[in-house]
């Protein structure tokens, strides 16, 4: 809920800054820096046109503070707009320049000696660190927070409620790093603060109803922080202490939802799941009267939960459906990646019990399609928010992101209404702005529906998916839910469903095992026992089921990381010896693979060991990859060192049928779209072809091949790495993608790839890589590529062996091995 903590915060924060007067520019445009008005403008959907003028205002400021014999007045507006823009900035989802605005605000805040606007800056910054992740600058943030509040005069209301925010914020630290006893010792902190300065007189109605607010806020985040530390008695009461206040105060019921949800999850913790039921169903209602769709979306979800753990489960699907309805329309509106990304991740939890639910049901199918919906949202909500959407049209982007801002503005608006007749016509308003909305995404559809897929929920149905698939395939798809694999065998005329009953964590455990006994080499009978379990579990009670002759795995999850071509039966044989697989991140990419389909050609693009400016990155075979990629395709053409540039990749790339990189990559977990294939750097370009560069590329070719290192996965996560990298190639116009899922030794990988590209001449593309790996089982192929240096650490033939593997002898190097060939997946289209 990490978007709704933020979000809650942007408003509440605003409206306390109302405190700050002296901080206020009283004259200039439309927009000044009245706390309030980041508050209008975002009501009124022109949050933009208030940023602009923020930004305006503090220029302006500063250059007449620059030319001012008395500059402290200029340099207090300069603070104040910069901190109104970080505001602006970060309603409006542009945290960078949020980040940027925070730091010059404080910048500014301490050459006007203002402490209280230095606090202010640093509390627009810890919230912009926070949206991207970065946790180590918010805690030395919040330190340094701690330290200036101490310079606002003591025993005032302002220094008080300065302090009980940093507290907040501590608290919510340890509620991330999941130290829960610690946050309640911090917001029992901020509670003690806030009521202290509570209790001051304070004769601004205003003022005086946001340290109400704030208050209650403190209450209830103090009363989540003991519930999540097992202290329910002592949850229950902060959260009937906080009822208690907004009746006394005479506060409207916006504040109610989050209470009633956090006494309700008290009960459902204690089984008392009647009173749960009750609380849950009363903050439906609440949230619906406000058009609050978060607040919808988690009530709903936890009735669900309820009625499911009570054994009513046909009663609990509508209910999930409906939190599924409301997460699915909400998460394109968000304008913030970081509340579109964080929002889906605490929403994932919704599709996997409505699958589990489904399925108890005996409704296999439509588990299925909710599995898809679940794989489709996963990869839009990391790639589809920051992606300019229309290669054709660059407004399109701009003006998705318009009628976002005003439904966003029109949802708010309306949650702070109390006048029926107001609600009314809100409500009105909100209706023609949904079907504006509506009416645009049908737009898009028409004319490009993958462009559609990035901006809206649409998955293929189980039906659907049997129509594009071939008949001598059979797709076989993973979904982990519960404490148990869920898997769908899918051909064209027919499906069957399995379950296999395994933890997520013992999954991870012996995926995790069979990937460093593939690194370890010598590990041999550490890594046949993991990979003879892993079959069993996975492959071997989905076999029985399948007619085809190739196999489409759709990982999920962890399973993203795992080689399923390289598992091997009780028979001794890999998978791939049975079968040509290839791999698709879900079911409903496959209709974007089939319309990329295209024939084969003969000019290849090739890049190899690009100069990065580091020896230790010097990849020698790399070189020689691109020269037996030029062997096999005579009209290929091949840049090396300081000519493989990513100028030339972006520039070349539209003009050729195969596209090579042997170069290194970088992976980011936390940002898949500044993931990168690295290049040379040359004019305006750094070397660094992101995710989010590619996206926006116009390919024709029918295959990418990404050999150098770690193109695929680094560390265990959830796979959206990989995810991100290949999709982009294939949403820039690729059907198939080749990459590698651990760090590759560059002689191996040589040698494989030239047997792929002789085999691709005459061979399907999934053909051609399975027949290249199957001649390193065997042990066949260019021995003299591998002479030429050892292998994994092996030494040269000749030479003596090194001590990494010193019971292997030098000439006994051997390519069966996994590590040599297994790391290499075709995902997309394999014909």
């Amino acid at each position: 809920m990490n978007h709704i903590r933020i979000l809650t915060r942007f408003l509440a924060a605003v409206s306390f800054a109302l405190l700050v007067s002296a901080c206020s520019v009283t004259s200039g445009p439309r927009y000044d820096t009245n706390p309030f008005s980041v508050r209008r403008a975002f009501i009124r959907g022109e949050i933009k046109q208030a940023l602009a003028s923020y930004e305006a205002q503090a220029q302006e400021a500063e250059k007449n503070a620059e030319s001012s014999f008395f500059p402290g007045r200029y340099w207090e507006e300069a603070t104040a707009a910069y901190n109104q823009a970080s505001w602006a900035a970060l309603a409006a989802g542009q945290l960078q320049k949020s980040i940027a605005h925070g730091r010059r605000a404080e910048q500014i805040a301490e050459k006007a000696k203002s402490p209280l606007l230095q606090h202010r800056a640093i509390r627009n910054l810890i919230l912009a660190y926070r949206s991207v992740r970065d946790f180590d600058k918010v805690k030395d943030l919040i330190e340094r927070g701690l330290k200036v509040v101490k310079e606002i005069p003591p025993n005032t209301t302002v220094r008080l409620s300065s302090e009980a925010d940093l507290y907040r914020e501590l608290g919510t630290e340890s509620i991330r790093e999941k130290d829960y006893e610690k946050a309640v010792e911090s917001f029992l902190q901020s509670v003690s603060l806030q009521e202290e300065s509570l209790a001051r007189r304070i004769r601004n109605q205003i003022h005086l109803e946001n340290q109400r607010v704030s208050t209650l806020y403190r209450l209830g985040e103090l009363g989540n922080a003991y519930r999540l530390a097992g202290r329910l008695d002592q949850a229950l009461e902060q959260y009937h202490r906080a009822f208690k206040f907004v009746e006394e105060w005479a506060l409207n019921n916006f504040y109610h939802g989050s209470l009633l949800r956090g006494i309700g999850e008290i009960y459902f913790q204690q089984k008392n799941f009647s009173e749960a039921l009750d609380s849950f169903k009363k903050a439906v209602a609440l949230a619906e009267s406000q058009q609050r769709p978060y607040e919808i979306r988690d009530a709903s979800d936890r009735i669900a939960d309820i009625l499911r753990t009570t054994g009513k489960t046909a009663e609990a699907i509508p209910y999930y459906q409906r939190a599924i309805d409301q997460i699915e329309s909400t998460r394109s509106r968000l304008e913030s990646e970081e509340y579109r990304q964080s929002y889906f991740e605490g929403a994932l939890r919704t599709y996997g019990s409505i699958v589990i639910a489904l399925l108890q049901s005996g409704k296999s199918e439509e588990a299925f399609d909710y599995s898809e919906r679940a794989r489709s949202r996963t990869f839009l909500d990391v790639l589809g928010t920051r992606v300019q959407l229309s290669k054709a049209n660059s407004t399109l982007f701009e003006e998705e992101r318009a009628l976002n801002e005003r439904l966003s503005g029109i949802k708010l608006k309306l949650a702070a209404e109390e006048d029926a007749a107001d609600s009314a016509s809100s409500r009105r308003e909100l209706g023609v702005a949904e079907r504006a909305y509506n009416m645009f995404l049908a737009g898009v559809k028409k004319e490009n529906k993958e462009q559609a897929s990035l901006m809206n929920v649409e998955p293929l149905k189980l039906d659907q998916v049997q129509e594009l698939l071939d008949s001598d395939t059979a797709l076989v798809s993973y979904f982990i839910a519960g404490r148990s694999v869920r898997v769908w065998i899918v051909e064209k005329t027919r499906t069957h469903y399995v379950e296999m009953q395994v933890s997520r964590e013992k999954l991870s455990n012996l995926v995790k095992t069979l990937r460093e006994s593939i690194f370890a080499l010598g590990e041999r009978e550490k890594l046949t026992v993991a990979s003879n379990e892993l079959y069993k579990l996975l492959v071997e009670p989905a076999l029985p089921h399948v007619r085809g002759k190739e196999l489409i795995i759709i990982p999920h999850d962890v399973l993203h990381y795992l080689p399923f071509h390289a598992l091997v039966g009780p028979d001794g044989h890999y998978l791939i010896e049975k079968y040509p697989i290839y791999y698709l991140s879900s079911a409903s990419l496959l209709q974007f693979v089939k319309e990329k389909r295209r024939a084969g050609g003969e000019r290849v693009l090739a890049f190899g060991n690009p100069d990065l400016g580091d020896p230790e990155k010097n990849l020698e075979f790399a070189e020689l990859e691109a020269e037996e990629v030029k062997a096999a395709y005579p009209d290929s053409v091949i840049y090396v060192k300081k000519d493989a540039t990513e100028e030339k990749s972006k520039a070349l790339s539209p003009n050729h049928d195969i596209l090579h990189f042997a170069t290194h990559a970088e992976l980011n977990e936390d940002d898949p779209l500044s993931s990168a294939v690295l290049l040379a750097k040359e004019g305006k370009e750094d070397g660094r072809l992101e995710v989010r560069e590619i996206f926006g590329m116009n390919l024709k070719a029918s295959l990418v091949v990404l050999s150098g290192c770690e193109t695929g996965l680094g560390k265990l996560s959830t796979g959206d790495e990989l995810v991100g990298l290949t999709r982009a190639f294939i949403y820039a116009g690729t059907p198939s993608v080749v990459a590698s899922l651990w760090k590759v030794d560059d002689s191996s990988t040589a040698h494989l790839m030239s047997s792929f590209y002789r085999n691709l001449k005459t061979m399907t593309k999934v053909e051609a890589l399975r027949q290249a790996q199957l001649a390193m089982i065997r042990g066949d192929g260019r021995s003299d590529l591998l002479a030429r240096r050892g292998v994994g650490g092996i030494g040269k033939l000749g030479e003596t062996p090194s001590s990494v593997l010193p019971a292997l002898s030098s000439n006994s190097i051997s390519t069966a091995h996994p590590y040599f060939w297994a790391p290499f997946i075709l995902v997309g289209d394999g014909k």
